[in-house]
């Protein structure tokens, strides 16, 4: 038994005549009667009472037709859905609440799932990201925080972290250090680079913190930064781990990281469990591969 023959049988049983269910398919007549013939065959049964112009179902026909337009009802409904499934695993959609993982993680994803085209939207902050979710705004969200509501419809993996680095003249008196803690220094000259997004947020505490210890100027967005940077080659500057990368200057500095406590923190890649299957191919990638945005090597993880 073939599909060709179900939908012949059920084209002409609608239409109780053999030359309009031939315009209608666009097929010729003996076409059709080779099909019944076949299908008659194959069921052990006659489905038709022939007079005439007509064809009129018997009733084993009519109990058949009802076979017959179930299984090509199924037929259709599994054609749409994986006409739908493939399009679900050929594309995805990633948010974010920071510039840093934007302009790097994205890009960085981009060129590992090539198969996947990913598309992106940029948020302000963490709060966002559960009804970003929700609502279906994107597949995945990458951020510091998981969503406080109904956080069993949740599942996240670490993907890049973020901290803080000083780069200093390397005539100043911290350029030999290793590291540095802006809560054992006094009296420094920042400038910092703060371009928004939910670390910088997460920041502002420190910072007013660290204002009472040193003489802080923060600036929101890169080329400011620049300038400032150009124009006093004595100050030390302030940037995050992902934007020293994203930049790739040295300002003619020396960096070295940050060490306080609370500074360094790790963006994770949330998303609703039921998306998992259409986040395979990055999911797959984060987990099993060398991310070198985190700096390390995961273990095989069955997908």
């Amino acid at each position: 038994m073939e599909l060709t023959e179900l939908v012949y049988f059920t084209t002409i049983a609608q239409t109780g005549n053999m030359s309009r269910a031939a315009k209608k398919l666009q097929v010729s007549q003996p076409a059709l009667s080779v099909a019944v013939r076949k299908l008659e065959r194959d069921l052990n049964m006659q489905l038709f009472v022939r007079a005439n112009n007509s064809i009129i179902l018997n009733a084993a026909g009519k109990k058949a037709v009802v076979f017959a337009e179930n299984i090509l009802s199924q037929v259709s409904e599994m054609r749409h859905f994986f006409r739908t499934y493939g399009e679900r695993n050929t594309a995805a959609s990633l948010a974010f609440t920071d510039p840093g993982p934007y302009r790097l993680v994205l890009p960085f994803f981009q060129q590992k799932c090539t198969q996947t085209k990913i598309s992106s939207l940029l948020l302000y902050a963490d709060n966002e990201v559960g009804p970003t979710l929700e609502e279906q705004k994107a597949d995945a969200v990458i951020c510091l925080s998981l969503p406080r509501k109904n956080k069993k419809d949740f599942e996240s993996i670490s993907v890049a972290k973020e901290g803080l680095y000083l780069a200093v003249p390397k005539n100043h008196p911290l350029a030999k250090r290793k590291y540095i803690r802006l809560d054992k220094e006094k009296n420094l000259d920042l400038a910092v680079l703060s371009e928004g997004g939910a670390y910088a947020q997460y920041l502002v505490p420190f910072w007013e913190k660290f204002s009472k210890r040193h003489k802080i100027t923060i600036y929101k967005d890169y080329e400011s930064f620049k300038q400032a940077a150009q124009q006093n080659p004595q100050q030390a500057l302030v940037l995050s781990r992902l934007a020293r990368r994203y930049y790739q200057e040295d300002y003619g500095r020396i960096l070295m990281p940050i060490n306080d406590k609370g500074l360094s923190v790790l963006y994770y890649l949330v998303y609703l469990k039921k998306n998992a299957e259409c986040l395979y191919p990055i999911l797959h990638w984060a987990k099993t591969r060398e991310n070198k945005l985190l700096n390390v090597v995961r273990p095989y993880a069955n997908m």
